[in-house]
């Protein structure tokens, strides 16, 4: 499944159009990614969570025995993938390599080194495997744990359960770094629509959402606007430019009945809200806040080709698909009335009966998603919009 790719080859493509040639048909391939993860025995959980630079890999609960585990690797087309062997700590005396290997993928991660068809770029993803036994979506979020992006410098939100780390959650901002590489813009954290704010509601920092420009590169393509998002789940850069909507894929498994999502906000819109011809609007931007509650295993069921079936809603299907139970949503998204923060509490609305033995099973997902301007998804807002969102929680049945 395509997940995180770099923009190499739309940086190069945007470069010889301007100077009138083309690309030759026999040139070869110049990504170097990870686009899928597989096991020869059935012992993940889910499709794999790729990022720009980290593979995580979910075990299914109660798998502990991986002696035999062997994994193959998909990579864009002509791509080679090699173990870096440096970055294993191979104990004294140790002769069993797959054994080293695989207590390095659930500890600290394995480095494994991707190269392009024409030798000319490499990338190192870090790949971890993490076990699920006792869930991994976390009910309180304070986004205090937050880590930079090594090459193109956004913020990236995670969550510390049992001392792993988990990169539970997802934004646009892989795709906004196309928007400062061809504008010209500086990589720096504060540059991108999602980001952190020493302006918390409690500890030292609150998740910051800013719709933003996204220059002419995005107007050309009718992109004209990023929202800020911040979502549970992953963001596929693969289809950005041609199908936006499948870039989001919301969610991830939850082994709870959630009943309420609350947490604090405040929210500044921006003045001039534009439609994606940045044309003007005659209305007000709004942020949003959700939840959504699905039935992840009758989603994947209900598509008869296996290659196409998926473990996760995307932007086509986040809030009508059938095998959502229950939403929780902010229903008015406008300006906040005070500077201060203000407590939202979203009651879970359910359409449908749930079974709590398939819910501990881990047979349901949980999708948590929040944007600066609304209707962002379909580029109609206003830029300057900002969203501060801190300690949200998802109350559960006990």
């Amino acid at each position: 499944m395509k997940r995180t790719r770099n923009y190499s080859w739309v940086i190069c493509f945007m470069l010889l159009f301007s100077l009138g040639s083309c690309i030759k048909e026999e040139a070869l391939n110049m990504e170097a990614d990870i686009v899928g993860v597989h096991a020869d025995e059935d012992v993940f959980l889910l499709n794999p969570v790729i990022s720009n630079t980290q593979v995580t890999l979910y075990l299914q609960p109660n798998i502990h025995d991986l002696t035999k585990l062997n994994m193959t690797f998909d990579l864009t087309p002509g791509a080679s993938i090699e173990l870096l062997k440096d970055s294993l700590k191979m104990p004294a005396g140790t002769q069993d390599m797959n054994k080293v290997i695989v207590d390095e993928l659930l500890k600290n991660g394995v480095y494994y080194k991707v190269t392009s068809e024409d030798h000319q770029f490499t990338k190192n993803y870090l790949i971890k495997i993490v076990k699920t036994d006792g869930g991994f979506v976390p009910t309180e979020y304070g986004f205090e744990d937050t880590a930079i992006d090594k090459d193109d410098k956004y913020t990236i939100f995670y969550n510390k359960i049992d001392g792993q780390d988990f990169y539970n959650w997802a934004s646009g901002n892989p795709s906004f770094s196309l928007t400062l590489s061809l504008g010209g813009g500086v990589k720096e954290p504060e540059s991108y629509p999602t980001k952190t704010s020493s302006d918390a509601h409690s500890g030292s920092k609150a998740a910051l959402l800013e719709t933003k420009l996204t220059g002419a590169f995005g107007a050309m393509f009718k992109k004209p606007i990023a929202a800020g998002n911040l979502f549970i789940g992953a963001f596929d850069t693969g289809p950005v430019l041609t199908d936006p909507l499948s870039a989001t894929q919301f969610g991830l498994p939850f082994n709870q009945i959630p009943l309420v999502l609350e947490g604090y906000y405040k929210y500044s819109p921006g003045a001039n809200v534009t439609d994606e011809n940045m044309k003007p609007v005659n209305t007000k931007d709004s942020c949003d806040i959700y939840a959504v509650f699905y039935n992840r295993k009758q989603l994947m069921d209900s598509e008869p080709d296996p290659k196409k079936k998926v473990s996760y809603l995307t932007g086509h299907n986040i809030l009508k698909d059938p095998s959502i139970v229950a939403i929780a949503r902010l229903e008015n998204g406008g300006a906040t009335a005070t500077n201060g923060f203000v407590k939202f509490t979203l009651p879970f609305k359910y359409t449908a009966k749930v079974n709590d033995a398939d819910v501990a099973n881990l047979d349901y997902s949980i999708a948590i998603v929040m944007s600066s301007s609304k209707y962002g998804d379909n580029f109609i807002g206003a830029v300057g919009s900002k969203l501060t969102v801190d300690d949200l929680k998802i109350v559960t049945k006990k």
